[in-house]
């Protein structure tokens, strides 16, 4: 039994995804003296903060998966929490662009061990009517975190280039500084977090011919989940990896002014949506409104749509920064909806693997394949790193407002997915499938 209780591990956990959020993060802020000094172009940025994470982020977390589905959970997280904070702080030491795509790509592989084996624990540890809002509280710290190092990573830059150390520079020294609290965390959460009880109990591991045939009896309903949230995440990663150029480039911010800015725009408006998010569809819910996730998910897609345009294409300041701040918030809705489809239409002994295939999608499509079309549109195509706007509009909008269209394009084929459990179409029904055990959701 664990020595702590739920609250406190969901904490836990919630911190640890607030640190990840820190270590990729912080790479967005530091892109004008990376660029200087390492010489690279908007594309190869793309790369480092897009692809180089990507990379072993989305392939890795199917075996990681695998073993979450299969073995206790929680040294597999401790130890993605400690891979990745080294690897943070090996950033610091990288003097290439090649070294430090490298250490990304580490960065990636870490944290590829979080989310789905998190999601699946939690899923475990709380009744199904309250893992909307459990859930909700762990993405706080994705919000958390790419707010504090907005907040604080500008203030830290600035600290750091006041002082020489041994020859390093002042963004060395930053990723050396964030990456290592992570390691006491890793620490912590080794020694008092243990696997719930029961899932000690779980008869024998399902292969993954057993979860491609899952799929398989229902492809329409998870192809369009999967491809409607890998668009909302190229319009959440987008916002995320670019609005500080934007805002620097063409508002003229300071990095001290960018952090103050944009850390609380994603701390205040992030945190509350994806809360708001996760509460809204445990109360609709309730009510017997039994496709909430994705009704909450679409509609909040569809008001993120125009204020991010406007955001990005407006010449006036404070008209960006306000319209930045809407769109954000609404762009927050969908991480709540899209894990808890998953934990509750996938049966037990595969969460974490449909997670992970989740993850790979968001991640190469939507944090590596968003971030790079707009550095490739705007090196190749508008020739100009001031048309980053349009750039952003033109690709962030567009996947905004396709991802709410499949959204609810999947509302038919998730109640064939219900009614073929032989159970009313209701979400706080039971809801049993083929190996998985009938639970009250």
């Amino acid at each position: 039994m664990s020595p702590v209780r739920p609250v406190t591990t969901i904490f836990l956990f919630m911190l640890a995804y607030l640190f990840s959020y820190i270590d990729r993060q912080i790479l967005a802020l530091l892109i004008g003296p990376i660029q200087s000094d390492l010489l690279i172009t908007d594309t190869q940025f793309a790369f480092l903060n897009g692809l180089a994470f990507s990379l072993l982020y989305a392939i890795l977390g199917f075996p990681l998966a695998s073993l979450s589905d299969r073995y206790p959970r929680p040294p597999i997280i401790a130890g993605g929490v400690i891979l990745w904070s080294l690897a943070t702080m090996a950033c610091g030491l990288s003097h290439s662009f090649w070294s430090l795509f490298l250490c990304r790509v580490l960065v990636g592989l870490g944290e590829a061990a979080l989310a789905p084996a998190a999601y699946s624990f939690l899923a475990d540890s709380v009744p199904k009517e309250k893992l909307s809002g459990t859930l909700a509280i762990f993405f706080l710290g994705s919000f958390l975190g790419s707010g504090c190092a907005f907040l604080f990573g500008g203030p830290l830059l600035h600290i750091v280039q006041q002082h020489n150390f041994a020859g390093l520079h002042a963004w060395q020294i930053c990723f050396i500084i964030v990456g290592f609290p992570g390691l006491l965390l890793g620490g912590i959460i080794a020694m008092l977090v243990h696997e719930v009880p029961h899932r000690k109990s779980i008869v024998k591991p399902v292969s993954a011919q057993k979860t491609i045939e899952f799929f398989r009896m229902h492809p329409a309903f998870f192809s369009l989940h999967m491809l409607s949230y890998t668009l909302l995440a190229v319009t959440l990663f987008s916002l995320f990896s670019w609005m500080p150029a934007q805002m620097m480039r063409i508002y003229h911010f300071s990095h001290a002014d960018l952090g103050i800015t944009l850390g609380s725009i994603v701390i205040i408006c992030g945190c509350t949506g994806v809360y708001t998010s996760g509460r809204l569809i445990d109360i609709l819910s309730a009510r017997g409104i039994w496709y909430a996730p994705q009704l909450v998910a679409a509609l909040a897609a569809l008001c993120a749509t125009a204020p991010l345009v406007i955001s990005v294409t407006t010449s006036n300041t404070y008209l960006a920064v306000a319209a930045f701040a809407v769109a954000f918030y609404f762009a927050s809705f969908p991480m709540p909806p899209s894990a808890t489809i998953l934990q509750i239409a996938v049966p037990t002994t595969m969460r974490a693997r449909f997670s992970a295939t989740m993850l790979f999608c968001n991640a190469i499509g939507g944090l590596s394949g968003g971030s790079l079309l707009i550095g490739t549109l705007n090196d190749h195509f508008f020739h100009s790193p001031l048309a980053i706007g349009t750039s952003m509009a033109i690709v962030s909008g567009t996947a905004s407002f396709l991802g709410a269209l499949l959204l609810f394009a999947s509302i038919p084929s998730y109640k064939l997915l219900c009614s073929t459990a032989n159970t009313k179409v209701s979400y706080t029904s039971d809801l049993p499938t083929n190996s998985m055990k009938t639970s009250r959701i």
